[in-house]
């Protein structure tokens, strides 16, 4: 199945204490890379989020945020570093043996004094911690992956529809291809009768065009463009990641389209080869979207 590579997807997870919210998002990349954005102290669960995600997606740039919203306090608790604020009583009398302040500290005063008070927060378990990622992320993957599937079918019809369009052009070259030699034979035919009477007519003819024919061959071109077309509906029918053999298919018709445009000896084929190229193009734009 097509995938996209440019999805969202959202996990909520509700224990005891907390209210998780895992959210992905997704854009195009040539591999895979994953940001997160998780509570400093959440390192474990931050590997397992990663963990979860690599082994679900190929390709991709994914940006990872967790959101927690507490339904129960966690136990904060504030500290009095008591050494140090002795530390500052004694130095704040000494000042007033040379500097008029007030005898009674106010609590902002408190407040200010650098590391003075401390909080602390309980952690959760790590357990719980660990069981919740998981879940959030599990819900986001499954939502960011079914996004994903459902802009892949767009694109895979995208893809089909300029795969008709591209072929339409490759019949009209091939078909103009089948008529250039003959067309080369019958002006030659003429140019020599004008210049010349020789009993040899036939033997020079058939030499200039035989020439003329090896030139403008495209017949190699052509099957390698049929082969690059049978893969590409073999390929857009796998289940893994395609979009580097879809690339690289995409590259491949363009060398082979290129080629026959410089064998090219007609404007009908010229026209068709502009026409192929712009279709190539645009097929090239969708593919990068693909994973």
């Amino acid at each position: 199945m097509v995938r996209s590579m440019t999805g969202f997807g959202r996990g909520v997870t509700t224990t005891d204490q907390l209210q998780l919210t895992v959210e992905i998002r997704s854009v195009n990349h040539r591999f895979l890379e994953i940001s997160t954005r998780f509570p400093k102290e959440w390192t474990e669960a931050e590997v397992l989020a990663k963990k979860i995600l690599s082994t679900k997606v190929a390709r991709g740039k994914f940006d990872v945020s967790v959101y927690v919203k507490e339904l129960v306090p966690f136990g904060q608790v504030v500290k009095i570093n008591w050494p140090l604020v002795n530390a500052y009583k004694e130095a704040r009398d000494e000042l007033r043996q040379q500097i008029p302040l007030d005898d009674k500290w106010s609590m902002t005063e408190i407040l200010q004094l650098d590391q003075a008070l401390t909080l602390e927060i309980k952690e959760l378990p790590k357990e719980e911690v660990l069981n919740a990622v998981n879940k959030a992320v599990e819900e986001a993957t499954i939502a960011l992956i079914q996004m994903r599937e459902k802009e892949g079918q767009v694109l895979f019809e995208t893809v089909l529809g300029f795969k008709e369009a591209l072929e339409e052009q490759i019949a009209v070259i091939k078909n103009v291809s089948q008529k250039a030699v003959e067309k080369y034979r019958e002006k030659l035919v003429e140019r020599i009768n004008e210049i010349s009477h020789t009993d040899h007519l036939e033997e020079r003819l058939l030499t200039e065009v035989a020439i003329f024919a090896e030139k403008a061959d495209i017949s190699e071109e052509l099957d390698r463009l049929a082969s690059h077309l049978k893969q590409l509906d073999e390929t857009l029918q796998e289940d893994i990641s395609i979009g580097r053999k879809l690339d690289f298919l995409m590259q491949e018709m363009h060398r082979e389209i290129n080629t026959i445009g410089s064998k090219n000896q007609s404007v009908e084929a010229a026209t068709a080869v502009v026409q192929a190229k712009a279709i190539l193009e645009k097929m090239r734009e969708q593919v990068q979207n693909i994973e």
